[in-house]
Parts: structure tokens; sequence; C-alpha cells
């Protein structure tokens, strides 16, 4: 690591999250804030080293994942534009009444829901979808929505694993084995790997879930179900146009993102034209969409990559790539357990975000040395490490947020009481079926 300036844009790092993780500033500009610190701290180095240390702001910001960011943008987009449409509203209705009111199959439904469409976007998209749906259909059906949102966080952030578009983790490590040219490593490797092992998590979590909230699933008043049932979901679409439109682009979005991958065809470039053509046929409400888009979030990453990006340039990520491979050696197991525990442990205590983008090119270094799953357990790591404790995800932070929205709080104790057994157990769960991949592949 180049000396003094690595030292001081780790503390910078480490400092930025810590206000971050205090929750009493907001997290996008305290990121923007400690991204403009640390260029400040490499500009002045590289002006008073000559240029032999530090960097300019210019190559500061070409660390920052772009893609990762438009991609985020234009998922977002299209999530606005099909619920206004009333989309997500006609879907839950069509959703509840095969339930009859039911709450536990109503609970699963949602559930099933929630891992199918987690397979293609983004967990924080997913929530967004999810949330507010939930709470309308809790609300109207008078029953408790905090088990529902806790429990949607939680498989939003293990049922993304298997796709590289399930959540930004999983597209900045993709990306980043990408421009270390790995090769053996892409999508379908993912897919086939992951996707039995998210199947495994869902059938071995619904029980738990339906033994933890035993007491708060109860079904509803029967003249309140009457009252429900009675509304066609048809009348739930406020406009057709922007119905159809929504149903296209997400369409299109799934066919590019299942069969596009193998082609070298990009998530993002796809996500982008496809948002945008539907802002543009949305025509004069495209400034009302646009200021629908979680901007927070938007920053909150830009500044994250910042961060990061200052790490690389110092070669503080370097060092600790070489510090792990001395550590794992030449054997496999011990380079699992390190990349399934390690990264989970950090995810629960800092945003799976930022330690994905930290630890992207060591599981890269591991997938040259040893098999192309590396990239995989990563994944699967900061996404089950995320919901350890309720601040590793954003899903898991919107989640609670929206029920802050509705006066309902799930407290921290809530959340964890039900996440962290249930992520430890996954992670045991997931050890042993990664290291069985790593023997075959």
């Amino acid at each position: 690591m180049q000396e003094p300036v690595g030292t001081l844009v780790l503390l910078v790092f480490i400092g930025t999250y810590l206000m971050i993780s205090s929750e009493r500033v907001n997290r996008a500009a305290m990121s923007m804030v400690g991204m403009g610190i640390v260029g400040l701290v490499l500009w002045v180095s590289f002006t008073t080293s000559g240029g032999t240390m530090g960097a300019t702001f210019s190559t500061l910001v070409e660390h920052i994942e772009w893609g990762t960011i438009l991609f985020l943008i234009g998922m977002m987009g299209i999530v606005s534009v099909a619920r206004n449409s009333g989309m997500f509203q006609y879907i839950a209705l069509t959703l509840v009444k095969p339930t009859g009111g039911n709450t536990k199959r109503l609970f699963t439904v949602f559930i099933v829901f929630v891992f199918v469409i987690s397979l293609v976007f983004d967990t924080t998209s997913t929530i967004l979808i999810m949330g507010p749906l939930t709470i309308e259909v809790c609300n109207a059906l008078e029953i408790d929505f905090k088990p529902f949102l806790i429990s949607e966080a939680i498989v939003a952030n293990f049922a993304s694993i298997p796709s590289i578009v399930g959540a930004v983790p999983n597209l900045v490590i993709a990306n980043k084995i990408l421009e270390e040219g790995v090769t053996g490593f892409d999508a379908s490797i993912l897919f086939v790997t992951m996707m039995p092992l998210s199947i495994i998590l869902l059938l071995i979590s619904l029980p738990l879930f339906y033994k933890m909230f035993k007491d708060k699933l109860p079904d509803s008043e029967e003249e309140v179900r009457e009252e429900v049932f009675v509304v066609s979901p048809v009348h739930m679409i406020r406009s057709r146009n922007d119905f159809y439109l929504s149903l296209a682009a997400i369409g299109i979005l799934v066919l590019a993102f299942t069969w596009g991958q193998g082609s070298g065809l990009e998530p993002p470039l796809v996500a982008i034209i496809v948002a945008f053509f539907v802002l543009l046929m949305t025509r004069e409400r495209v400034e009302d969409i646009l200021s629908k888009i979680n901007w927070n979030t938007v920053f909150f990453l830009i500044g994250i990559f910042g961060l990061v990006g200052a790490l690389e340039i110092v070669l503080f990520i370097f060092d600790v790539g070489e510090l792990v491979k001395d550590i794992v050696s030449e054997n496999t197991g011990i380079a699992v357990a390190f990349l399934v525990w390690v990264p989970a442990a950090l995810s629960a205590v800092i945003d799976n975000i930022p330690v994905s983008v930290v630890l992207a090119p060591i599981a890269a270094s591991l997938a040259a040395s040893y098999t192309p799953v590396f990239p995989a357990i990563l994944i699967f790591a900061v996404n089950v490490g995320g919901y350890v404790l309720p601040i590793g995800a954003p899903a898991n932070i919107l989640a609670m947020a929206l029920s802050e929205e509705q006066h309902e709080r799930i407290s921290f104790k809530d959340f964890l009481k039900i996440a962290t057994p249930l992520a430890i157990l996954h992670l045991l769960i997931g050890t042993g079926w990664l290291f069985f991949m790593s023997l075959i592949l």
C-alpha cells in the first residue's frame, strides 16, 4: 500500500462507514462527502509527489462502476412506470384471490412471488415493488404486514443469488471478473451452481417462517375478506398504455438477461435502452417518473464506489488479495470457508455492496488459480451475510423504512431474531454445497 496516502484513505473509508452505520447522517450525503475527501487526499498526494503517488480526481471517477449505476437507474425507472400503471396492484389482487383470505396461504404466495421476481429485479427494486403492495393488501385484510416484510427482505436477498442481475453485488462481482479477464465464469455457471441452493434455502425457510410467525398470521374476518375479493383486479389498472408498455419492457428484460449474457450483451446496456424507451413513450410524465427514482440509493452507490476506487488506487485491495492468497495457500476447503464466512461477517456490519467491491478482485484471483466457482461463492456470501444484521443490505433497510412510514416500526431486535438464525443456517448449508461444487467444477 502506498504510504502515507494509503493510510489516510483507509482512515477516511473507515470513518465514513462508522458515520453511515450510526444512522445519524444521511448515508448518500455521507458517502459522497467521503468520496470527496479521499479525492482531495489523492490529489494532494499526486501533486506533491510529482505524480508518483495518489491520483487525480478524474482517475478516481474512472474507478466508479458506472455500468452498475446505470443498470440500477434503468431498473428503477421501469419499476416507477409499472407502479404508476397499476400493474403491481393488479398482480397483488390476482395473487390474493386464489388464497381465499387464508393468511398462511397468502404469505406463501407472496414469498414465492418474491423468490421468482428476484431473479429478474435487483433486491432494492424487488422490495420497492412488493413492499407497498404487501402493506396495501395486509391493511385491506386487517392483518400484520411486518412478518411479510421481514420475510420478503430475507428471501429477496438469497433468491437473487443465481442471477447476475438479481442484486447490485452480483453485478459488481461479475463486472470485476470480466475486467480481470478470468475465464470459466459467466451467468450460466452462476445459475447452474446457485439455483439449486436457492431452492433448497427457500424450502427450508418457509416452514421456519411459519414456526417463527405462528402467532402473527391469523386469518382476517370473513366480512373483511369479502370486501377485498369483490374488487376485480382489472379495476386496479390506472393506465392501460403504461400497463402493456411495462409488461413488454419486463418481458424484453427477461429475454435479454436470460439469453443475452452468452453473447456478451451487458445488462446495463439492456436496462438503459428499455427503461428510457419506456420513458420516451410516457411523453409528458417523464419528469414525474424520474422524480420517483430512489436517487438517495444512486448517490450512495456513487460515493461508495469512489471510496473503494481510492482503496484500489493506493493498492490496499491488492495487498488484501495477496494476504488472502497466503492464508488459503493451496487448500480449496480453506479457500471456500474463508470466502463464505469472512465476506458474510463483513456484510453483516457493513453494507454488502462495498464488501463486494473490495473482495471481487480477490474472488477473481482465486477463480484464476483454482475454480470458476469462487465468484459464485462471494456472491452467495455477501447476499446471505446481508441479512445477518438489518444494516447489511439495502433490501432490509428499505423494508424497515416502508414499515416505519406506516407508523408500524420493525425494530432492530424484531429483524434480528428472525433473520440472524436463518442466515447462520443458510451459511452452514451453503458452505457444504459450495465445497461440493468446487470439487466437481
